[in-house]
């Protein structure tokens, strides 16, 4: 029998997420270095305690990482397990994709068919926080 783990009042949404997708201990491999403490990447990223500029984003699952070193030979995702070709820096990832195209991308993904409903909801929560760490990013146009 496995081991339960009970929620605790201090467990943030993303951190319940996680482990309902992936088990008491996502992201086996790199992903403990990508963690403050309980906190997952993008809790770190959206609560603004570390900058953007520091972290990369798989292109491919859309988990973020903490490097900046991209095009490492050996790297891999800590999440799907893709190689470094997959690897963007996530200052370079949120420039080329605009908020519009992230917007595009999650109704395409939500209209996919066939997929895992947990792996679904887990990436479309990850292309929310681009969007809402996308959305800082952008200057409040002036008054005039």
């Amino acid at each position: 029998m496995g081991k339960v783990h009970a929620m605790t009042a201090r467990e943030s949404l993303w951190t319940r997420l996680q482990r309902v997708f992936f088990g008491p201990d996502p992201g086996m491999g790199h992903a403990s270095s990508s963690r403050s403490g309980d906190q997952m990447p993008y809790e770190i990223l959206l609560a603004g305690q570390e900058p953007i500029e520091a972290w990369s984003v798989c292109t491919v699952c859309m988990n973020a990482d903490r490097t900046a070193s991209v095009r490492r030979p050996r790297w891999r995702c800590s999440d799907c397990g893709s190689v470094a070709e997959h690897q963007e820096p996530m200052t370079q990832y949120l420039d080329e994709n605009s908020i519009e195209v992230l917007e595009r991308n999650l109704r395409e993904w939500l209209s996919v068919k066939g997929v895992r409903p947990a792996y679904k909801t887990l990436r479309s929560a990850r292309i929310k926080c681009l969007m809402s760490l996308s959305r800082r990013r952008v200057p409040a146009p002036a008054a005039q």
